[in-house]
């Protein structure tokens, strides 16, 4: 049975089943999932979230973005390290799954299974299309294509799902070319939506007295500031190099998490740099937009980028953006007009960047002005919203 604290969706509009691979609040992903959720619920069609739990029995809740949500462990087919446990043991619950899903979507009048992050146990939803006649759409966002190794059984089980997936949808054109060819049996079903922000929410955030940003922030000292996970394809290793040939006063402040904390602490210290770098760890959103409006320049040296919400989120509350010309954040940035754009894994292009935009108060203000338009102009959630919609209806 439900929980007391679930708020049931809409008697009146067909609903949509969005699976997530977590239920958190932080991230690319994660803002996405949020806006389209708003967006459907402000249309009429509540959305039920559909996340990963400790058993194939269904349990439902609230989500920590305050959606109604089920929580269900849904078994991948295969699992390399245990291939005949895993085999076997998807064959004996499978069924069962398959059966609670089914009421899931009768109940919720559900009409679009939208899958966001694809994981391995997704591609029973294709079974679920099968038997329901819902619309299955894909979202894909970035290292969930790019970090499949092209011989892995997890690729041949994504590959199995976007085939069967009825639109694949990509956070930008780059990245839309790059599923293209990675997946060509998709054919032209790829299609690309540049993903959207929340301009008022985020302005509001950034100047709400209430929301106080680190103290790192608030010691007077100039600084730069990346918002990114510490994961290969960021480049924090470039950013340090890069930062190294910025001169004091100004501090670097980096919030996130990931695997690679250690290494960029021990690369700080190595480039003598540690007491101008602050690792501040993952921030709540508001706390976020105020590191964004109180900084220098942000800045996103990646490797890869599908697409840069941290980037429009910049720019939204005026802040000139510094990046890598590589994926969407190539779309999203104009080169001296909207921010400034530098070649990938090239700290001393990235150090002159950082050093250019430090000393030039008239530049970031010329960069921050045209970049607070532009973000208003292009990555408006609502128009975003509208696009996204139209994708899950087939219109």
């Amino acid at each position: 049975m439900p929980s007391s604290q679930t708020s049931s969706p809409s008697a009146g509009a067909p609903g949509v089943l969005l699976v997530v691979p977590w239920d958190q609040t932080h991230g690319g992903v994660n803002t996405i999932v949020r806006n389209l959720g708003s967006a459907l619920r402000e249309g009429g069609r509540e959305p039920l979230f559909l996340f990963p739990g400790p058993s194939v029995a269904s349990r439902e809740g609230l989500s920590r973005l305050g959606f109604s949500a089920v929580y269900m462990n849904l078994r991948p087919p295969l699992v390399a390290r245990r291939p005949l446990v895993s085999t076997v043991g998807f064959a004996a619950t499978a069924p069962a799954v398959l059966w609670q899903l089914a009421r899931l979507v009768r109940r919720y009048r559900i009409d679009v299974i939208n899958v966001h992050y694809p994981e391995p146990s997704a591609a029973i939803l294709v079974a679920l299309r099968q038997l329901t006649g819902a619309r299955l759409v894909t979202s894909v966002h970035g290292s969930d294509l790019t970090g499949l190794a092209h011989d892995s059984r997890e690729r041949g089980m994504t590959a199995f799902l976007l085939r069967h997936s009825d639109a694949i949808v990509a956070p930008s054109s780059a990245y839309g070319g790059y599923v293209q060819r990675e997946f060509p049996e998709v054919g032209g079903r790829i299609v690309a939506v540049t993903n959207g922000v929340d301009a008022d929410a985020i302005e509001r955030m950034a100047t709400d007295p209430s929301v106080a940003p680190p103290s790192a922030a608030r010691a007077g000292t100039p600084y730069f500031v990346c918002v990114a996970a510490f994961n290969p394809k960021k480049a924090h290793d470039t950013l340090l190099r890069a930062f190294a040939k910025v001169p004091p006063p100004y501090r670097l402040l980096l919030a996130g998490e990931g695997p690679l904390r250690r290494d960029v602490e021990r690369l700080a210290a190595e480039l003598g740099i540690e007491d101008r770098v602050v690792l501040l760890g993952e921030q709540p959103h508001a706390v976020v937009a105020k590191l964004l409006a109180g900084a220098v320049s942000s800045v996103l040296p990646s490797r890869d980028e599908p697409f840069g919400i941290a980037a429009v989120e910049s720019m939204v509350v005026g802040t000139p953006v510094v990046v890598t010309s590589v994926g969407g954040l190539a779309e999203i940035v104009e080169h001296d007009r909207t921010g400034l754009v530098v070649p990938v894994d090239d700290p001393d292009a990235l150090g002159a960047a950082l050093t250019r935009i430090a000393g030039d108060a008239e530049l970031r203000a010329r960069l921050g002005s045209a970049a607070r338009a532009a973000a208003r102009a292009r990555y408006d959630r609502r128009e975003w919203a509208q696009r996204y919609l139209e994708v899950l209806r087939g219109a």
